[in-house]
């Protein structure tokens, strides 16, 4: 009879695969319009291309080590790898939440009327991507250091002595102090922030999108609702995006928060909320090839690229 850890190993290995092969596609493929086609490139772009990399690491730190428990590889890690492969896994989790709250946000603006509130906004938001990029990755840097001290590598002899176990690490209780308290503040408002600015402006999406559909049936034209096309069908991968990250976001904090507090030690619902936490890095990437209809058009034949030039520039969507 087939094991469950080695269904779970089998499941982690195939997400692990399929989110860091395709992640990686997509990395080389905004590299190569970024270079070969810049005609073709968004500002978008660079804020998908920060997300692909914090899927990947994403997965190397939490869906490798699962990997490695599942088929019997137990305690490979000592405390300085345990705390140097958790403290990787939240910043790019962390980052993940920002960058996936930054995107929406900038296609929210993007698609914004140009007589609305947002236009002044709009001709400038690109220039800003690197800086919150910069902000978020000091933010979560110094929020999740306290991981740090409190983490370390489990060890048969001291289990009790753990508040919250994984696989791979155990996490100390923490103390009742000011610090402490400073840090679950902090941990709490990061979230609650960027998840409240996310839902905001998906709605603004979603409202954009229905006035949208009235007017196409009694103002535009068939000229304009093809050029209008890329933009709407951008929006609805993006808001099929953020759907699927507070889906397996959620779901994931539901397994851990059950697995912290509960008084049986449930490997199958830790194992459980590790995979769904890693459903949203290996599907996201997925989506996005599906929906880039660039990917078919790059083309670095000489012969092809003059024949397709004409298509390449109607189609241009500037953001």
């Amino acid at each position: 009879m087939i094991s469950s850890e080695l269904i779970f190993g089998v499941a982690f290995f195939l997400q692990c695969a399929i989110g860091i092969v395709g992640n990686s596609l997509l990395l080389v493929l905004y590299v190569c319009i970024a270079f070969k086609k810049p005609q073709e490139k968004k500002p978008i772009d660079l804020i998908l291309a920060h997300l692909t990399v914090a899927n990947m690491a994403t997965l190397f730190t939490r869906g490798i080590p699962e990997i490695m428990f599942c088929f019997g590889m137990r305690n490979v890690l000592n405390d300085l790898g345990c705390k140097v492969v958790f403290y990787i896994y939240r910043i790019s989790r962390g980052f993940s939440v920002c960058t996936t709250s930054l995107l929406s946000m900038f296609q929210a603006i993007i698609i914004s009327p140009n007589n609305s509130v947002w236009a002044r906004i709009k001709v400038k938001a690109h220039k800003y991507i690197l800086h919150c990029f910069l902000f978020f990755c000091v933010t979560n840097a110094l929020i999740y250091i306290r991981v740090i001290e409190h983490n370390e590598a489990i060890k048969n002899d001291n289990i009790s002595r753990y508040e919250y176990i994984s696989h791979i690490f155990g996490v100390r209780p923490l103390n009742e102090n000011e610090s402490t308290a400073a840090f679950l503040f902090g941990l709490t408002l990061h979230d609650f922030i960027f998840h409240l600015l996310m839902a905001l402006s998906s709605t603004h999406m979603v409202l954009l999108l229905y006035r949208h559909s009235k007017q196409v049936q009694h103002i535009y034209s068939n000229s304009h609702s093809s050029r209008s096309f890329p933009e709407i069908k951008a929006t609805q991968t993006i808001l099929l995006l953020v759907s699927c990250f507070v889906l397996f976001y959620w779901i994931n904090n539901c397994c851990t928060l059950y697995v912290a507090y509960s008084f049986e030690n449930r490997v199958e619902v830790e194992t459980m909320g590790a995979f769904f936490g890693g459903c949203y890095p290996a599907l996201s990437p997925l989506l996005l090839i599906g929906s880039d209809n660039r990917i078919g058009k790059l083309h670095f034949i000489p012969g092809k690229e003059k024949r397709h030039h004409k298509d390449f520039m109607n189609g241009l969507v500037n953001y």
